[in-house]
């Protein structure tokens, strides 16, 4: 099942679609002190499976996040049967080959679930070359942005993406900023217009439940979560918790109002 798939299925049994990631570095964190994160990525995405998550997120990048791609992809695919999305800065099709690749080697069916960030402001022109490349490779891409203004960047696309990040956090400073949910009804609706029917993921910022029920109530299809998952010592239940949240809504708040 890839992420598209496994979205649309925690939403049918009335789950919130939740990308529970794994990083080795937070570089917010890692300013305050605070070192790699050492334990086994597979071990952890297991919990996240079992906390009811409906995909993995994986970061590799390797300079500013620790991630180290040729250990933690395979762990992560033999642990568990959800979608996996490896999250690097992927500017050529050279490194869309080398992850296709490195997941052909632990198993040539699991390509099928994985898919790969491209950064639409960083990809810039290159980006309907990368996408065309990912899904050449047999592989879904979540299009990240940062707001409204990279819209323009998925224009020349000859598709929309099925998969649309709007990252709460600013990753031309490695996210380092407030923990704040910027997505609004307008910015959706916007999203909406120019996308259609793509999924939106509000990536970032979420702390708790009551974040994860703000991104639902503007209008988000799922949230990618980290932080708040990788300083828990309960991850299991804390990402059960998370995926709970929309069923703590009051029914003032289904229909709309405070």
């Amino acid at each position: 099942m890839n992420l598209v798939a496994s979205i649309a299925y925690s939403r049918q049994r009335g789950l919130v679609p939740v990308v529970a990631e794994v990083k080795r570095v937070i570089p917010k964190l890692a300013a305050e002190g605070r070192g790699r994160d050492e334990r086994d990525a597979g071990l952890l995405a297991r919990y996240y499976e079992e906390g009811g998550a409906a995909g993995i997120s994986l970061v590799t990048e390797s300079k500013h996040f620790g991630g180290q791609p040729g250990v933690d992809i395979p762990a992560v695919l033999r642990a568990t049967s959800l979608p996996l999305l490896i999250k690097d800065f992927i500017l050529e099709p050279a490194a869309v080959d080398y992850y296709a690749d490195v997941i052909e080697a632990v198993a040539p069916s699991a390509v099928s679930r994985a898919a790969l960030l491209l950064i639409a402001h960083l990809a810039g022109e290159r980006l309907p070359v990368l996408l065309a490349h990912v899904h050449r490779r047999g592989m879904l891409a979540l299009v990240e942005t940062r707001d409204l203004t990279d819209l323009g960047y998925l224009e020349p696309l000859p598709e929309v993406p099925r998969l649309v990040g709007i990252n709460n956090k600013n990753i031309d400073t490695l996210e380092m900023g407030e923990d704040q949910i910027r997505l609004c009804p307008e910015m959706v609706a916007a999203y909406r217009r120019a996308l259609g029917g793509a999924l939106l993921v509000s990536e970032s910022a979420h702390r708790g439940p009551a974040d994860v029920r703000r991104s639902l109530q503007v209008g988000a299809d799922a949230v990618l979560v980290g932080t708040a998952f990788l300083v828990s010592d309960r991850p299991r239940e804390t990402v059960a918790a998370f995926v709970r949240a929309e069923g703590a809504l009051s029914v003032r708040e289904r229909q709309g109002g405070a």
